[in-house]
């Protein structure tokens, strides 16, 4: 068509439009959230090239349309595969963070550490491991006070029970703490790692999407301004015509 008719604006117009498999200048304005758009890139710019001085403009502006709207389909898309990951990622972080908790140590439902343990969720390892300390270190200190007492009041062998008692009390501290929430706590540190990771990756993606649509709506825009070029040069060449 362009050696037959190599300047006719409404030919290579209509070539235009082929090369998008457009049938005509209202279907530019369709899909505007399609996420699919391609079109014959040699072939616009061989329309480019062959246009008359007086037109080049017009097909340039139509050129970037079509670049646009491809692009805007591109972003499209990826907005879609990126809300999907979005999805995964929150779904993974629900996962973990319900394992995570049952890694927390429950404390007895009515009981007084039921209250201070919050929302009957129980203890968070590291709180339960220096709880254990504290207890653990108190009445080992009330029992080397009493030991001493009962020493210092000639009662030598009651005194060296409590002493032994004592000894007993650090060692069932030091087996609770080391035995059982020790393990917790480091796998609960493990879990929390995972989890910051998600965070990161869940922070990269929104900004990922927010970035997309801030494009897709800039080109948007330029779209629309480049259809509004494109209607006015068309209604130009009609009133000319019709003037002729």
């Amino acid at each position: 068509m362009i050696d037959k008719d190599p300047h006719d604006f409404y030919a290579l117009r209509e070539l235009m439009l082929s090369a998008a498999h457009l049938n005509d200048m209202d279907e530019l304005a369709l899909g505007a959230e399609a996420k699919h758009f391609a079109y014959n890139s040699k072939t616009v710019k061989e329309v480019c090239e062959s246009a008359p001085e007086e037109d080049k403009e017009y097909f340039r502006i139509f050129a970037k349309l079509y670049a646009d709207k491809k692009r805007k389909a591109d972003c499209n898309r990826e907005i879609e595969s990126l809300n999907r990951d979005l999805e995964r990622i929150e779904a993974a972080m629900r996962l973990t963070e319900d394992t995570r908790r049952d890694y927390y140590i429950k404390a007895g439902k009515g009981s007084k550490w039921h209250i201070y343990a919050g929302r009957g969720s129980g203890w968070h390892p590291k709180a339960y491991f220096i709880l254990v300390w504290c207890s653990t270190a108190f009445f080992l200190i009330l029992e080397l006070i009493i030991a001493g007492v009962l020493a210092s009041s000639g009662t030598g062998g009651e005194g060296a029970f409590i002493a032994v008692f004592g000894g007993l009390t650090l060692l069932i501290g030091i087996g609770v703490n080391f035995g059982y929430v020790f393990p917790r706590f480091k796998i609960m540190k493990e879990i929390d790692t995972y989890m910051d990771e998600f965070k990161a990756e869940l922070s990269l993606t929104e900004e990922k999407i927010q970035e997309r649509k801030a494009e897709a709506e800039e080109l948007s825009e330029d779209i629309s301004r480049g259809i509004r070029e494109l209607e006015k040069t068309d209604s130009m060449r009609v009133w000319r015509t019709e003037k002729k």
